[in-house]
Parts: structure tokens; C-alpha cells; sequence
């Protein structure tokens, strides 16, 4: 069996025994990351890093809730290098590495 690339422990208590509610984050997990991955690669193969740094933004916090811990700098790093266009040449393989786990994810997330 493959290692769970998340964890829903935070979400789960925050639900306080509200599986639906449970079900409803994770599936809306499953439909916006997909969305968030197609718009950084976008903006990098447009050269718009400022709009990779707010679509890392954007994601972050979904990240984080659905305790993704492997992402957790990851996602900081791209927003921040993004927003500043800072570590330009670093970007890519960051960002294949972010996109990998991602899908990862979300693949786990729909078959749990």
C-alpha cells in the first residue's frame, strides 16, 4: 500500500464529527487542484511568475488543511519566488515537483 500523501486530521476536527462536511472540503480539494495546477503552469510557460506566486497563494491554504506536509515549504517557496522572481531557474523543477504531488493527491483522495 502506497504512503498517504495527506493527512485529514485537521480537517476533521475542525468538522467536529461533520463527516459531510468532511466529504464536501475534500471534494472541493479534488476539483480546485487540478484548476490551481493548470494556472501555474500557465503562467510559467507565459513567463508570469507574479500570477504563478498568487495561484501558489491561492492553493496554500488548501494545502495545509489537507495536511499535505511535503508541500507545506514547497507552496511557500513557489509563492514567494514567484511574487519576487527570486530563484527563477529553480522554479520549474519546483514547481514538477509540487504538480507530481498534487496529482498524487488527489488521485489518493478520490480512491480513500
Amino acid at each position: 500500500m502506497e504512503e498517504k500523501l495527506y493527512s485529514l486530521d485537521q480537517l476533521e476536527a475542525l468538522a467536529s464529527g461533520d463527516q459531510a462536511f468532511v466529504d464536501k472540503m475534500v471534494d472541493m480539494f479534488i476539483h480546485m487542484a487540478p484548476e490551481s495546477v493548470d494556472r501555474m503552469i500557465n503562467a510559467l510557460a507565459d513567463d508570469n511568475l507574479e500570477d504563478l506566486g498568487a495561484a501558489a497563494h491561492k492553493v496554500k491554504p488548501s494545502i495545509d488543511m489537507m495536511g499535505i506536509v511535503s508541500l507545506k515549504q514547497k507552496i511557500r517557496d513557489l509563492e514567494q519566488w514567484g511574487k519576487n522572481r527570486i530563484n527563477v531557474d529553480m522554479i520549474p523543477g519546483l514547481l514538477d515537483e509540487v504538480i507530481n504531488t498534487l496529482n498524487d493527491v488527489v488521485q489518493q483522495l478520490r480512491n480513500r
